[in-house]
């Protein structure tokens, strides 16, 4: 029941009316729990396709898998993103896209999902950091990734 009432309370919340971002760039560094190194590279492009908040976008992501010898998967993914609220300046998008994935000479696909909060900084420009799961069908790949990261984008 608390669940209940929380999700009534946080869509009661007033949700102010924005221009959408028609283009957004960004790029940032990742946090991989099951990464070694833990640290990951992540850089997307979005898209303002339809009313209310739908977005195409492209996402890459450079997941190390280990140091000796050092390997990262590759992924490039394309999807949607929708945004889901707003309070104030602030919206909370859901992307999913799906894409290709390799290591060396391994090919395979990809498809990941999760959250991303656009917080507006300055003129254009826009903080998020995102709650991603990132899925490989590389062998000896990543697999299932836990991806946080942050983001620095600029919009227009």
């Amino acid at each position: 029941m608390k669940y209940v009432i929380a999700v009534a309370l946080v869509m009661s919340l007033p949700c102010f009316a924005q221009e959408p971002i028609q283009n957004l760039y960004a790029a940032g560094g990742s946090y991989n729990f099951n990464a070694t190194p833990s640290v990951a590279g992540t850089a997307l492009y979005a898209h303002y396709v339809a009313s209310p908040g739908t977005y195409a976008f492209t996402v890459i992501d450079a997941l190390p898998n280990n140091t000796k010898p050092f390997v990262v998967t590759s992924n490039i993914g394309v999807g949607l993103a929708q945004k889901m609220f707003a309070i104030g300046k602030v919206s909370l998008f859901m992307p999913t896209a799906a894409g290709i994935s390799w290591t060396g000479t391994n090919t395979g696909w990809q498809w990941t999902g999760g959250a991303t909060v656009t917080i507006p900084l300055k003129h254009n420009l826009y903080l998020m950091p995102t709650v991603r799961f990132l899925k490989s069908s590389i062998s000896g790949g990543s697999g299932y990734q836990p991806v946080c990261g942050l983001l620095f984008g600029w919009g227009q």
